[in-house]
């Protein structure tokens, strides 16, 4: 008998297993069971979501096709087994959106790992209640999955088997449903918090994201808790950033009132000004008290560190180099994080701040890991040493980058690791001026091509625009031989249709 009874006021439509098997992807597990095409017809009429098998299928064929990809099987598992990525994916075919798990089980403990995906699928008007509460399915789906390995060790099991472990995973989801952290809506709202002392470089960072320079001229501190919303192209949603004044009066205000300004935060961007030493001790203080009102929330939003005012001029300087690394070691003690992410920015090199907005937007994507997975699949099968995605703004969508662009450098081997990290530094902060030239002269219509060819010493660069739905985007290649492009033109159709749907729904 069935215990999985899905309600039709639920948000929640179904869960689906499906394996790559010697037939290819295959759903394996379906709940609701599935219907036929008559009686899905009917159920339409009453404006009711039923899936037949032929439903199941393309589901199950879109989910594997994007853990992977057109590489070949046998090698794929050999080399990725332990991936495991989340990613929220839409079937508009059957109005549904899907936060998928990819991960590898075994069917028996002798057997090789078989790819396989597991999605929650929700009415796709009602995807908000998957991106609102994601950190709250993660720990709850990978549990489910620790269950479910166990049971598949000892061989394949029938749906009667494994059904009470789907049972205990639905009712679990379902007391989400009813305590969601916010309301269910159709669209995502997101709220970015810009926090950190007074003068310590949040209003100019964020003029200099709108490229509104001239108002940096004679800026004003910022008094109170200024909101506005802002619309960020190509990402598919609306974003709110506060970004709080820094006086002490209203760091107080922030702190008591925790709950109106703190909660909910999808991402906070945390500003040090690198050259005033004697602040540091105060701001840590004030870090420290917004973490401490986030862990009371039982909320983890990212965030991400930027040292302000780091220009060219004062960046090599024994005092700074100095700053750099108190703070750096401070905030490993503070975050319990090794490798906390840090930027250092300066209203002279908009770039630098453009790529540290950028890697903070990137961590509200929960596609990120998913599309990253897919360029480094297209990147390695059109044997190109790097590759960026970026949206009309220069914004870096995703990326790969493989060791062997560090070959160009003719690197020692002591050199690498330093040098790997300056490389991506250099191509994340410079890449984006490609798209905003490439938008200016576009204006101006003195472009004839969608591409063009960059030769720097032994290397090449290959920069292109491409459009997803209404989105135009650019699509940057490090590689070796200029005649690469013409392989890269070939297969790229088919992967921005893979990897179209994850981009369309980048944030929500």
């Amino acid at each position: 008998m069935e215990l999985i009874k899905f309600s039709e006021s639920s948000v929640v439509k179904g869960l689906l297993l499906s394996s790559y098997d010697k037939f290819g992807p295959q759903p394996k597990y379906m709940y609701p069971k599935e219907v036929t095409d008559q009686e899905a017809r009917k159920f339409k009429i009453q404006n009711q979501i039923k899936l037949t098998f032929r439903d199941y299928m393309q589901i199950s064929i879109k989910n594997l096709s994007l853990f992977i990809s057109n590489i070949d099987y046998s090698d794929y598992e050999k080399n990725f087994q332990d991936i495991s990525h989340f990613g929220i994916v839409p079937f508009p075919d059957v109005k549904l959106t899907s936060l998928t798990f990819f991960h590898y089980i075994k069917i028996r403990k002798s057997e090789k790992p078989t790819a396989a995906t597991f999605s929650v699928l929700v009415d796709e008007n009602k995807r908000s209640f998957l991106y609102n509460n994601i950190d709250r399915f993660k720990p709850l789906i990978l549990n489910f999955f620790n269950k479910l390995d166990k049971e598949f060790s000892s061989g394949d099991k029938t749906r009667e088997e494994i059904t009470p472990i789907f049972h205990e995973l639905y009712l679990k989801i379902i007391e989400i449903e009813k305590k969601p952290y916010s309301a269910i809506t159709s669209k995502k709202k997101l709220k970015i918090l810009m926090c950190g002392l007074d003068d310590a470089g949040k209003s100019s960072f964020l003029l200099s994201v709108d490229r509104k320079f001239s108002r940096l001229i004679g800026l004003k501190p910022t008094l109170g808790a200024e909101v506005t919303e802002k619309s960020i192209e190509a990402l598919g949603s609306s974003i709110f950033i506060w970004d709080l004044g820094g006086q002490s009066s209203l760091r107080e205000k922030y702190i008591n009132k925790a709950h109106i300004y703190l909660y909910d935060a999808d991402l906070i961007f945390y500003f040090i000004d690198i050259k005033n030493r004697e602040r540091f001790e105060e701001s840590f203080e004030y870090l420290q008290n917004i973490r401490i009102n986030l862990k009371q929330f039982k909320q983890k939003p990212p965030f991400i560190f930027i040292l302000s005012k780091g220009d060219k001029d004062i960046l090599d300087t024994q005092e700074i180099i100095e700053n750099i690394i108190t703070v750096k070691s401070k905030l490993v003690e503070i975050t319990s994080n090794d490798n906390p992410e840090i930027h250092t920015t300066s209203i002279f090199s908009i770039f630098s701040i453009l790529r540290a907005f950028s890697s903070g937007i990137s961590k509200l994507s929960p596609n990120r890991e998913l599309i990253n997975l897919n360029l480094k699949n297209f990147s390695n099968r059109v044997e190109v040493y790097l590759s960026l995605l970026l949206n009309s703004d220069g914004l870096v969508l995703a990326d790969y980058y493989s060791p062997k662009a560090l070959s160009l450098l003719n690197l020692q081997s002591s050199q690498i690791l330093e040098d790997e990290e300056n490389l991506r530094n250099i191509f994340e902060i410079t890449a984006p001026q490609f798209a905003v030239i490439y938008k200016i002269f576009s204006k101006f219509k003195t472009l004839q091509k969608d591409e063009t060819i960059f030769k720097i010493s032994d290397s090449v660069i290959f920069f292109k625009k491409i459009q997803i739905a209404d989105y135009i985007m650019f699509i940057l290649f490090l590689m070796d031989d200029e005649t690469k492009k013409n392989k890269i033109n070939e297969l790229l159709p088919d992967f921005l249709y893979r990897t179209s749907d994850l981009l369309l729904r980048y944030i929500s």
